[in-house]
């Protein structure tokens, strides 16, 4: 038994230096995979020491002489001191993996530690307690207060802050006349589904739901959602993986949206992602304002609803037709009409249309915009008699397949752009008695043949996004630059184009934003033979201008032999430093293992060249994503010499702190000094030390993300 004992000891103290030295060192650790396993057992082992630890804190007030009780007491304690350092080891573990920040990681981990540490001293002193009986009840109370506080912590990062009250909150709902979409029908939704991964006192991939501010800026992956745009929102794509998807959200161990929140989150991207708008501002027949006037309990006849003279369908067919990748949603409640979206390119089949006519009457919206659609199916679409909006846009049909859809009597919206179609077959469909609105942009119908049919047919609004009459106000798509960046060896020929007729897309190669009277215009490819960074808008007379389009272009210059890490780079992004001249730009997800990245401390390397190197600049290819935390570097130091010995200052730049909502983008820093012989080169990159007082996590310090270094 003695010695049972003292290798207990042995292992306490041992783990409470261990505890200790992971709180000192945890920016510069790596975590093996076998010690990452260890960490997320914290989550399954926690519930031992704080019943043993609580047992054991009481044993302080239950008077105890006989010395056999006594030992096995002492014992209790040992125990209960152990499983607490032991779980305090594996949740530092835990957090060292896990992408998280905010309040109550930092409250946990910090009472956590408390914990263990008060477990361990009122084990190695518990004679001296027992002689202070007073002092050691006065820190038994205060250690359950911590033990409790603890708890509560965890739970919030496990279930989010409001877990508790949530039954309680989620029956409060405003009247519909004083609603504002953001706080009273949006926020709830992810406040009980979300928040517990994505509040503000847990914040996972930098994104924060709890504000409109969070929710614009996104997170690491980028924008949530594409206002006016559901299908390439990526919000809806993650909801709608299916359940044992990795990125399926919510993940599957939570509680999930129910199906009124998911079409309500789809009915609010559609509707352009109002915030700070009272609910009432909305226009009565906006599918948003029916579903969110339902779910705060207005009552169905004030809703001003169509009146549709078809039955409803079986809801067990409803049902059974609704997944991730067709999703079937009802505009109001008690409505017999279903409108019908269709997700995920590679899910799709002619079978997932076809099996639609079980509820063909019923359909009165179909959506299959980017879905590989053939002529031959747009016979299932064909039998909707109530089919009252269709979008084809950049489908795979022809003018064969747009003419069976002749029949349609009460189509009164259809969208066309980015296929194949024709004048002539788009004559056959304008002669539909409810048709108001046709989408034709980017197809091969010309401008002369568009006068004809809009002269012919003047009471259907034709959209093409080609043409205005000088007064159009819409903002521009930007231009796209079809060459892919990159870095080359020789000089590359950079080829842009925009799908619209008439826009003048003018450029810059010196970082300043293009403007419509200065800046070049693009004519023909651009020759590059230097490293370039090429800024592109597109301009139209009565058009706002674009936004700006950029790519990085980076002539291979002397290539390190070998590269040398100076200080550690976080382990989360545990990639080889070799990666840093590997000729790869890398993209937009900082996840993907193409990057390095640096939190905690700065970024150092060693280059090391076995032929003399005459250099006279230093490029770096740089990540920013200010939504994630994720920013230009505070300043750049490039020394170089023959020797470690001998290095000298090069050159310095301080780049600049983006401004709020800058988004995300790769970004190009350079260091230009006087030619200089070297053999070796050192790069020193701080991050930035607080994040502006804008930013969700102001005052943390900010990521720098690197994934290439040019010397030339």
């Amino acid at each position: 038994m003695h010695t049972i004992k003292r290798i207990g000891e042995g292992i306490l103290w041992g783990g409470i230096v261990f505890l200790f030295f992971i709180v000192a060192s945890a920016h510069l650790l790596q975590i093996p995979a076998w010690l990452k396993v260890t960490g997320r057992m914290h989550p399954m082992f926690l519930h031992f020491p704080i019943v043993l630890l609580l047992l054991s804190l009481l044993s302080l007030w239950i008077p105890a002489k006989d010395q056999g009780l006594l030992r096995w007491l002492n014992a209790f304690r040992l125990i209960a001191a152990l499983s607490a350092v032991i779980t305090a080891i594996m949740g530092l573990l835990l957090s060292l993996e896990e992408d998280r920040s905010g309040g109550a990681l930092q409250w946990h981990k910090w009472s956590g530690i408390t914990v263990a540490f008060m477990g361990f001293l009122f084990y190695a002193a518990n004679n001296f307690f027992h002689q202070h009986i007073k002092l050691g009840r006065g820190l038994t109370i205060f250690a359950c207060l911590v033990i409790v506080f603890t708890g509560h912590w965890g739970a919030t990062l496990t279930h989010g802050s409001n877990y508790l009250f949530a039954p309680l909150s989620a029956e409060r709902k405003v009247p519909v006349d004083k609603a504002i979409v953001f706080d009273d029908v949006i926020k709830p939704i992810l406040e009980n589904k979300c928040f517990s991964c994505h509040g503000k006192d847990n914040i996972k991939g930098g994104l924060v739901l709890d504000d409109t501010i969070g929710i614009k800026n996104g997170g690491k992956t980028g924008p949530l959602y594409v206002a006016g745009k559901p299908a390439t929102s990526l919000l809806l794509h993650r909801i709608h993986l299916p359940d044992n998807e990795k990125k399926h959200m919510p993940p599957k161990a939570k509680p999930q949206l129910t199906e009124e929140e998911s079409l309500l989150l789809y009915a609010w991207i559609r509707s352009g992602a109002p915030l700070d708008k009272k609910l009432t501002s909305l226009p009565v027949q906006d599918s948003f304002r029916i579903l969110a006037s339902h779910f705060l309990g207005a009552k169905e006849e004030n809703l001003d609803q169509p009146v549709y003279t078809f039955a409803a369908a079986d809801n067990k067919k409803i049902a059974a037709l609704n997944n991730n990748f067709r999703v079937l949603e009802q505009p109001g409640a008690g409505s017999p009409a279903i409108s019908v979206h269709f997700y995920g390119k590679d899910k799709y089949s002619s079978k997932s249309l076809e099996e639609l006519l079980d509820i063909k009457q019923q359909i009165i919206e179909l959506s299959l915009a980017r879905m590989p659609v053939k002529d031959k199916e747009l016979a299932f679409v064909a039998q909707m008699p109530n089919l009252r909006r269709l979008n084809l846009n950049y489908t795979d049909i022809t003018d064969k397949g747009l003419e069976q859809l002749s029949g349609l009597k009460n189509l009164q919206e259809i969208a066309l752009s980015g296929t194949a179609v024709k004048a002539p077959s788009l004559e056959k469909i304008l002669t539909l008695p409810q048709l108001a609105s046709v989408y034709v942009w980017n197809t091969s119908i010309d401008s002369v043949q568009l006068i004809t049919v809009r002269k012919k047919y003047n009471k259907v609004h034709i959209e093409t996004g080609y043409f205005d009459d000088g007064q159009v106000t819409t903002t521009l798509s930007p231009p796209m630059i079809i060459t892919p960046p990159g870095i080359f060896d020789q000089p590359a020929k950079v080829e842009m184009k925009h799908p619209f007729k008439g826009v003048e897309i003018r450029y810059t190669v010196d970082g300043t934003k293009p403007d419509s009277a200065n800046s070049k215009v693009y004519k023909a490819p651009i020759t590059i033979d230097t490293s370039t960074t090429i800024l592109a808008r597109a301009f139209k007379k009565g058009w706002i201008g674009s936004n700006d389009t950029r790519a990085a272009y980076i002539k291979r210059g002397f290539k390190p032999d070998s590269i040398q890490l100076i200080t550690p780079k976080d382990p989360k992004y545990d990639a080889s430093a070799n990666l840093l001249s590997d000729g790869d730009l890398g993209d937009l997800d900082p996840r993907n293992g193409q990057w390095l990245g640096y939190r905690q401390n700065e970024a150092g390397f060693f280059l090391y060249f076995h032929d003399t190197a005459t250099v006279q600049s230093l490029l770096l290819n740089m990540l920013q994503n200010t939504g994630g935390g994720i920013f230009p570097p505070s300043k750049v130091e490039v020394w170089g010499g023959m020797s470690k010995d001998g290095l000298k200052l090069l050159g310095i730049i301080k780049p600049e702190i983006p401004e709020k909502n800058a988004g995300t983008r790769l970004i190009i820093e350079k260091v230009t000094f006087p030619t200089t012989p070297v053999k070796i080169i050192k790069v020193m990159i701080d991050r930035l030390a607080k994040l502006p007082q804008w930013h969700v996590s102001k005052g943390q310090p900010g990521w720098i993300f690197l994934s290439e270094i040019v010397v030339d």
